[in-house]
């Protein structure tokens, strides 16, 4: 049996923006993350720019809904909007949700950059249906 060394990664802005995406959906208080028309518009111009080969792999920001990473130099910048409990206070949620990230961040040996939190709603969590309560089976008579 022959070894193969280990491939060295790169961090990229995908992976930290999914970092990011999770650390705010596990967040309690955080309802969603909040797609924005600028969001999708910005996505469709860098697009076409990786496709046409004007950006560096290694600064190329990464936009999906509710967020955007970019990490240059060893330092990751994250923006993210988000939708927050009306039950939780969206600061207190927003300073968790900033935390949360910073700590997955330190997992990586990135060093947080800017990371901005935007609440962008402030709601009732969407109601959840009573599921339809299980029926016995049928009893079998014995005889």
């Amino acid at each position: 049996m022959s070894e193969r060394p280990l491939e060295a990664r790169l961090i990229t802005s995908d992976l930290v923006a999914d970092l990011a995406a999770r650390a705010a959906l596990d967040t309690p208080g955080v309802l969603r993350l909040e797609p924005t028309l600028k969001n999708l518009l910005t996505n469709l111009g860098s697009g076409a720019a990786q496709i046409l080969g004007r950006n560096r792999a290694d600064s190329t920001p990464t936009r999906r809904d509710g967020v955007f990473a970019t990490v240059r130099d060893g330092v990751a910048d994250i923006h993210l909007d988000i939708a927050t409990d009306i039950a939780y206070a969206a600061l207190t949620v927003a300073q968790a949700v900033r935390g949360q990230i910073i700590r997955s961040l330190s997992r990586t040996g990135l060093t947080p950059g800017r990371i901005d939190i935007a609440v962008l709603a402030i709601e009732h969590p969407p109601a959840a249906t009573e599921p339809d309560a299980p029926k016995p089976f049928p009893s079998s008579g014995s005889g």
